[in-house]
């Protein structure tokens, strides 16, 4: 016993001196304490509207204090250092800020604000794009804004606080380019209590031909809006919001592989991801997503699949009408594909290539290349020539297009816009069973061509119809019985249900 006596007064020793290491410190900084003082309201239930118009930007008052461990002011938090930026998290962008001085008050400076004495009270700040369960975020970040078109601390070309490194983006004490100040700080932070704004709807994501949430992360509103997989493609499902007829309420989930467990007329309880632009088609990638399996009319009812929307030649030619139609079930009525579309060689004529019927290869040296880039390898002055007469001809597809990327090219009136389409989800499917390069006996005319539309830019026309498969291929003379609507075409029933829903 009196061997072990030592080894207990040690651990004894031990333990008072974790619990000395513990004592708070009353000189730093704990928090930044963030008060909502005016602002309009808002709850779980009734929600602030998604606003990207300035004129509507929402406007909040709030006061601020730097707290200490022990939860009083650091009123030593003052002075040419004591600088505190503001923004919204997880989004929205401040795009106007004022101090009780009202925009020009010298202790704001964009979203950044001066303290005083560990204070700074009556500060507002107006935000757009905010969306979703938002907080105003406060961070000390040692960020001392220099005057305007004055030479900041950051960007003198000194090393001003002697620690090695000169200047923003070298030294770790440097904010920003115009940050007036080398010297370290202390990252105290901060948020206010959550703001409620609504959750975007693909409508939101989708409008216009950039989206305004590129690069960032959404949680789509998926009810009370229903969310329907209207097609599934080897790397991604298209999903269209049934309750919103605004246009521009269809998107690509881009999943890598064919999401398992999904098919057409499946709804989606839940969609998260993240807003990318894919060569100008505007997409949802690494999605989380809840299925609710569709399993045939009895026993879930009619297919929510929406029916197709038209295109003729009267908006094919209109950027604005088509992107609307992005990603959404579309149908071409008595479509036209042009004669000049074959795998033999343009031929030169006078010295120049020369559109012919059942010829459109402009591959016409045989170097695997269409030489119409100047700036790559295999350029060829002849084959610029044939893939331009191409592009701008209604009547031709280029066979190597066709052939790498299975377009073929749909006409419609002259002066009219024109669209591909491209039936690679359609195993063995004969495009030149439907060309008329002449009055040939046998040959089929095609009624409607129908499927998703995607937006994909580089050639030229931009817009391809994707048919799902042979249902959204319709002949003259095809049997009544084979013709299916928007619900059944491309829709199988299920037997039984799949066993995973949730990604």
């Amino acid at each position: 016993m009196t061997m072990r006596a030592p080894a207990l007064l040690l651990l004894s020793l031990g333990v008072a001196a974790c619990a000395s290491d513990k004592t708070p410190f009353p000189d730093k900084p704990l928090d930044i304490e963030v008060t909502i003082v005016a602002g309009p309201p808002s709850a779980r239930d009734k929600r602030l509207p998604i606003s990207f118009d300035y004129t509507q930007a929402p406007e909040f008052t709030v006061d601020l204090r730097m707290r200490n461990y022990d939860g009083t002011t650091r009123t030593s938090f003052t002075g040419p250092q004591a600088w505190v930026r503001l923004d919204f998290a997880p989004a929205g962008q401040i795009v106007e800020s004022a101090g009780p001085k009202g925009k020009d008050d010298p202790d704001v400076a964009g979203p950044n604000v001066h303290f005083s004495n560990g204070e700074a009270k009556g500060i507002k700040v107006k935000v757009l794009g905010a969306y979703d369960d938002t907080r105003i975020v406060a961070q000390d970040v040692g960020f001392v804004p220099a005057d305007p078109g004055a030479i900041s601390a950051c960007s003198n070309g000194r090393d001003d606080d002697g620690n090695g490194y000169a200047d923003w983006p070298h030294d770790p004490n440097c904010r920003y380019l115009n940050d007036d100040s080398e010297a370290a700080f202390e990252a105290g932070f901060g948020t206010s209590p959550p703001i409620y704004f609504g959750k975007p709807t693909i409508y939101d994501v989708q409008l216009g031909t950039a989206s305004p949430f590129l690069a960032k992360q959404v949680d789509l509103l998926a009810d009370p809006n229903k969310l329907v997989v209207i097609g599934v493609s080897n790397n991604g499902m298209y999903v269209s919001d049934v309750t919103d007829t605004r246009g521009s309420n269809s998107i690509f989930v881009f999943t890598f592989s064919a999401p398992f467990g999904v098919q057409a007329c499946d709804r989606l309880s839940r969609l998260s991801g993240n807003v990318s632009d894919f060569f100008g088609g505007t997409q949802l990638g690494t999605p989380g997503y809840t299925v609710v399996p569709w399993i045939d009319p009895v026993r879930s009812g009619p297919c929510p699949i929406p029916d197709f929307a038209p295109i003729d030649g009267s908006i094919s030619g209109f950027i604005d009408k088509m992107e609307a139609l992005e990603s959404s079930l579309v149908v071409v009525k008595n479509p036209i594909i042009g004669n000049f579309f074959g795998k033999d060689k343009v031929p030169i004529v006078d010295g120049r290539p020369e559109l012919t019927v059942g010829k459109s290869n402009c591959d016409l040296n045989g170097d695997g290349i269409v030489g119409y880039n100047s700036n790559r390898g295999g350029f060829n002055v002849d084959e610029k020539a044939c893939n331009d007469a191409c592009t701008a001809s209604p009547d031709c597809t280029e066979w190597n297009n066709y052939v790498g990327f299975n377009n073929v090219k749909i006409k419609f009136a002259p002066g009219d816009g024109t669209l591909f389409f491209s039936p690679s989800a359609i195993p063995g499917f004969d495009v030149f069973q439907y060309v008329q390069f002449a009055d040939e006996p046998g040959k089929r005319k095609l009624a409607e061509i129908r499927g998703v539309l995607t937006n994909f830019v580089g050639p030229t026309p931009p817009y391809t119809i994707e048919p799902r498969c042979l249902d959204d291929i319709v002949w003259v003379g095809r049997a009544p019985s084979e013709i299916k609507d928007a619900k059944s075409a491309c829709v199988r029933n299920r037997i039984g249900v799949d066993v995973e829903g949730t990604n």
